[in-house]
């Protein structure tokens, strides 16, 4: 039944027919095509309605410089409309990405507290890095947001643009630098603002969900004038928004959704203590005894009690820790747009354009923790019981006091501003634009932390008592006699202030360039037609200042790292574009490109030569075949060449030094008790020598337009990426340490005196000999990607007479193959299949039916998001209803797929008087939460960067136009 729903779209489309129209597209592609036709400067056609003066207005395109006669080109644009944005309910620019079908990668965003970017939304075209997405506002570069993707690369953030304020957005799939430079590879998104506003516009919106928290208000005004010569229009608009925690939605509430029966079934350690000397396969944890447990019953909301974890033993825990962590972020933003124009004559015209906004975000990865001697792997020695113990205390939200102290605040400062001037020279064909844009954003961040050495001494004084030298057996693990009672105390807010930091940190990026751009649409005719050009000169530069608190990088704060660096450098570029009526029915684009960037301060200058083909064929005016061949490059990350030292875990790795001290091999691998289990603190920096990514792609399609209201399209895209950056193997460091130390190679080459370097031990005595403290990595130019598939869809309209029109939309895109080589001579990665590397969607497909009758207008808009590969793990099999393979020492990897997810939004409109309107938007009408997964042992036992837990959303809106003239 959920897949008719959203078939409904396309099956009622395929049969239409009707008479031959050139070119068209659906009525909302037709009110785009106009309104990207008022955006640009060289175009002097009137703006009719009329079949015959249609085919020769002249439209800006996304992905060519010279303006075209047709709605349809070689490009394989996918628009989104104002109107569509509205009827399908996207309360943001990113709700409305995130659910295109080319967006199938996963990516991190404000659900993923523990990264280092909750305050940030962005998403991954293709499947690909989301540094690879070129994104535009009117065509000009938007700045990468301050902090680091996961910790390594820049990216660009979408929650900072009003969706009121956006007119249309076109998404380009595949290698466009040879017009727009860097970072084209997946592809363009070129975010169109409103040009032109006939008077004024009120809209006030407000709603919330259904599962509580999140409750949200925005209100938007928006308003154009004409004063002579001068047009100006502006839009201002306030958005509210609450958080959602943790423990208001089930599935992230506590450990109960927990798949694995094992760990159902007791909660966090929030006072802990473990016997590290204890032998293998024995309980480990020292019992407090239920009676000890008692007092702290208050904490977490009432949840703690008298724990048991299998196999480890009793401890004072809670069942709901988890829930203590914000899923979806508070957020307060102000935002401001200007658009002005100024006709100095008919051949001339001045323009800028600026978009503020300021946003004051919040969000909370729950409260912190601490464990005795955690730059010691936690162990201290016991001189009362004479053991190798470990203590360890989650701090609870009653012992912290106000959320703001365990939360972090962004204070976000981003404008996009150009100004220039436009216009022909004289009577001429050629028309030039030449104008100046800058992007920046800064980020203040604020957030509270404890600080090392003051947490470590109340502790001290509250039961571990000063330090009595070393253990007397290692002299490495520092020695105490604890008052293990005081452990089992709560703290007061007071005393938890005590030892509570202010980390702070100012973050800027920006991106400018000045653009000199010349056009001619008939620089000379040929039997087919007019050949047109287009001639590119920019000249610019870009910085990322990511100082972080010094105080995080001398590791003041406890257990805390971050990402650090900064630099400038410089760019030119030029390019040019040919298109060239071979015949009536044949024509070719021709487009190259070069440009060059050089690192401010040392390091490396690096240029790329891009090029693009394309060509288009029709046969007759309603059938359009199209193909494309291209090139394209992206400039090394800001943060791979200017990068300082940045910390980050990376778990699920294998010790080869250790397993080999413990017989494995000649034994098997997997029986080590350090395999796949590893998770080492690491560290990277920046490589000023780096080159940029290149790429190769090509693609093909149709476009078939019967009719005035009926299209269908359908696109194949190939894209092979090389020299892609990446952090040196972590993997292959500790197989290089291995044979180094076990003396398979010469301790004294350079490669082991480097690599012995990067890979640090702890001492070879004690209970863990030779631990894995720490591994530095370097981003180097190694791997390689390759991605294809097919994107098609469908849009059509029919008048039902006195019942009004329907109108029927849908798009698909399967992802046919996505391979990734991190090493020459390494396995080639199927990242449709192997969940280690990749649990991106390989379809996804999206309908909607939209009923106008009279006074009113409803949406009901799907999106169905195919199968992923399931979340990989080892899990013990104990339990488990789905089948896995077979089971090593208990443990297996259990790898199949999650089912597909699908997800309904319906609006309703209803028109007061012609100007005013209210309208009433559900999201998620049945509430669907994330399909589960048998394999995902982690809370929130769903895949965080694929699916949300939000459930259902509602809004009320009014909106009303006035003064219109």
């Amino acid at each position: 039944m959920n897949r008719n729903l959203l078939a409904t779209a396309i099956c009622a489309g395929l049969f239409a027919t009707g008479s031959a129209y050139a070119q068209s597209t659906s009525s909302d592609a037709q009110t785009q095509s106009n309104q990207a036709q008022q955006t640009n400067p060289t175009s002097t056609a009137p703006q009719s309605q009329n079949k015959k003066e249609k085919t020769l207005q002249t439209i800006t395109v996304t992905g060519s410089l010279i303006p075209q006669a047709q709605i349809e080109t070689a490009n394989p644009v996918i628009t989104i409309s104002t109107q569509q944005l509205e009827r399908s309910g996207f309360g943001s620019v990113y709700q409305a990405l995130r659910a295109q079908p080319l967006a199938t990668g996963s990516v991190q965003d404000n659900q993923f507290t523990g990264g280092f970017t909750p305050g940030a939304q962005t998403i991954s075209l293709l499947g690909l890095d989301p540094g690879f997405t070129l994104y535009l506002i009117n065509g000009h570069p938007m700045s990468d947001y301050p902090l680091l993707y996961n910790g390594q690369s820049n990216f660009v953030d979408l929650s900072d643009i009003p969706v009121g304020m956006v007119d249309h957005i076109d998404i380009l799939p595949g290698n466009q630098s040879a017009i727009y430079g860097s970072s084209a590879i997946a592809g363009v998104i070129n975010i169109i603002l409103k040009d032109h506003i006939n008077g004024y516009e009120l809209n006030v919106r407000g709603g919330g969900y259904t599962g509580g928290g999140g409750t949200n208000e925005r209100v938007e005004f928006l308003g154009g004038q004409t004063w002579g010569k001068l047009d100006a229009n502006f839009g201002v608009q306030l958005y509210n928004q609450k958080p959602i925690w943790g423990y208001q939605r089930a599935l992230n509430s506590s450990t109960l959704p927990n798949p694995d029966p094992n760990d159902r079934g007791f909660g966090s350690r929030v006072f802990l203590r473990v016997n590290e000397g204890a032998a293998p396969g024995t309980d480990n944890y020292i019992d407090p005894g239920a009676a000890a447990c008692s007092p702290l019953s208050n904490l977490y909301g009432g949840t703690v009690g008298y724990e048991t974890r299998p196999g480890h033993g009793n401890f004072c825990g809670s069942q709901f820790t988890d829930g203590y962590s914000t899923i979806l972020n508070q957020t307060k933003s102000g935002t401001g747009y200007l658009n002005l124009k100024y006709h100095l004559n008919d051949n001339t015209e001045l323009y800028a354009n600026v978009l503020y906004n300021v946003s004051n975000i919040r969000f909370s990865g729950g409260p912190y923790f601490w464990e005795t001697n955690i730059d010691g792997g936690g162990i201290i020695y016991n001189k009362t019981s004479g053991n190798y113990e470990l203590f360890q205390h989650i701090y609870s939200p009653e012992e912290i006091g106000d959320w703001k102290l365990y939360s972090t605040r962004d204070m976000e400062r981003t404008y996009n501003a150009w100004v220039g001037v436009r216009g022909s020279i004289g009577n001429s064909d050629w028309n030039y634009d030449v104008y100046y844009a800058r992007s920046q954003q800064k980020l203040d961040e604020e957030q509270y932390w404890p600080i090392k050495a003051a947490v470590n001494a109340f502790f001290q004084n509250q039961f571990l008592g000063p330090q009595q030298g070393f253990d007397p057996y290692y002299g490495y693990y520092p020695a105490y006699s604890p008052n293990v009672s005081n452990f089992y105390k709560a703290l007061t807010p007071a005393q938890y202030s005590t030892f509570n930091g202010l980390i702070s940190s100012r973050n800027e990026t920006y991106t400018q360039n000045i653009n000199f751009q010349l056009t001619n649409a008939d620089l000379f005719e040929l039997p087919a037609g007019s050949v047109g050009f287009a001639g590119l000169a920019q000249f610019g530069g870009q910085s990322w200042q990511n100082p972080n608190d010094p105080g995080v990088i001398a590791g003041d704060f406890y257990g805390l790292t971050g990402t650090s660096g900064g630099g400038t450098r410089t760019n030119w570029a030029f390019a040019g574009e040919l298109r060239i009526p071979i015949t009536k029915m044949l024509t070719a684009d021709i487009s190259g490109r070069y440009d060059q960037y050089k690192n401010n301060g040392g390091g490396g200058t690096d240029g790329d030569l891009t090029y693009k083909a394309t060509l288009e064929f029709r046969p007759i005016d309603t059938l359009l075949f199209r193909a494309n061949y291209g090139t394209a490059f992206r400039a090394p990350d800001m943060s791979y060449v200017f990068g300082g030292k940045s910390g980050f875990y990376q778990p699920g790795l294998t010790d080869y030094y250790r397993c080999a001290l413990s017989g494995y091999p000649p034994g098997p691998l997997t029986q080590c008790n350090y395999y796949a289990n590893q998770d080492p603190f690491s560290q990277h920096s920046g490589n000023p020598n780096l080159q940029s990514v290149t790429a190769k792609s090509w693609g093909g399609g149709v476009v078939w337009s019967p009719t005035q209201n009926f299209d269908v399209k359908a696109d194949y895209y190939n894209i092979k990426i090389s020299n892609e950056v990446q952090l040196q193997s972590i993997d292959e460091l500790l197989k290089t340490d291995a044979a180094c130390r076990l003396g398979q190679l010469d301790p004294t080459s350079p490669t082991c005196i480097a690599t012995e370097s990067q890979v640090i031990r702890g001492p070879g005595t004690g209970p863990q000999p030779y631990q894995l403290q720490q591994v530095n990595v370097f981003p180097i130019n190694i791997a390689n990607e390759h991605v294809s598939g097919v994107i098609a869809s469908l849009d059509y309209q029919q008048d039902i007479g006195r019942f009004g029109s329907l109108a029927f939309a849908a798009k698909y895109n399967v992802t046919l193959k996505h391979e990734f080589q991190q090493y020459p001579f390494d396995p080639t990665h199927d990242l449709l299949r192997e969940p280690f590397y990749s649990t991106e969607f390989k379809t996804i497909a999206s309908g909607s039916i939209t009923w106008d009758i009279g006074k009113f207008e409803t949406t009901l808009y799907g999106t169905r998001f195919g199968k992923t590969p399931n979340f990989w793990s080892q899990q013990s099999t104990a339990g488990y209803a789905a089948p896995c393979s077979t089971p090593l020492n208990g443990y297996t990897q259990c790898t199949g797929h999650v089912a597909p997810w699908m997800i309904y939004n319906a609006s309703v409109s209803y028109d007061i008087t012609p100007d005013m309107k209210i309208s009433g938007i559900v999201n998620n009408i049945k509430n669907s939460m994330p399909p589960g997964d048998y394999t995902d042992n982690s809370s929130p036992y769903y895949n965080f960067t694929n699916y949300n837990s939000y459930g259902r959303q509602y809004w009320v809106e009014f909106d009303w136009k006035f003064g219109q003239h």
